[in-house]
C-alpha cells in the first residue's frame, strides 16, 4: 500500500473506490417499503405501457409516411465550405446520404 501512496495522484485513482463515504442523511434515512412499492408499481404499470404505446405509434406513423423531399434551397450561409473534405471528391460529408442530403450546386443525387 505504501508503494501506491508514493505514486501520488496516480495511486489515489486505485484507492479512491475502496472507501465509500456516506453522509449522515444517507446513513440514517432509509426509503420506506411504501415508497419502493409505489415506484415499482409506477414503473411496471405506467412507464412500460407508455413506452409500448409510443413504440406502436412510431411504427404506425412510419408505415403511413409517404412524403416528398423538399426542394433544395440555395442558402450560402449554411453551407460554407472553405476547403474540401479530405475524402472522395471533397463535397460529400463523412456520413453523406444521397437520398436525403443535397450538395451545393448539384442538389440531390438520387
Amino acid at each position: 500500500m505504501s508503494r501506491i501512496r508514493n505514486l501520488g495522484q496516480f495511486g489515489q485513482m486505485f484507492t479512491r473506490n475502496l472507501v465509500t463515504v456516506k453522509t449522515v442523511e444517507q446513513l440514517s434515512h432509509r426509503p420506506s417499503e411504501g415508497t419502493l412499492k409505489l415506484w415499482r408499481f409506477m414503473t411496471l404499470f405506467v412507464g412500460a405501457p407508455c413506452l409500448v404505446l409510443c413504440m406502436i405509434n412510431c411504427y404506425i406513423n412510419s408505415l403511413n409516411e409517404h412524403h416528398e423531399r423538399p426542394p433544395p434551397l440555395e442558402m450560402p450561409y449554411l453551407k460554407i465550405m472553405r476547403k474540401p473534405f479530405p475524402w472522395g471528391d471533397g463535397k460529400h460529408s463523412l456520413f453523406h446520404n444521397p437520398k436525403t442530403n443535397w450538395i451545393p450546386g448539384v442538389g440531390y443525387e438520387e
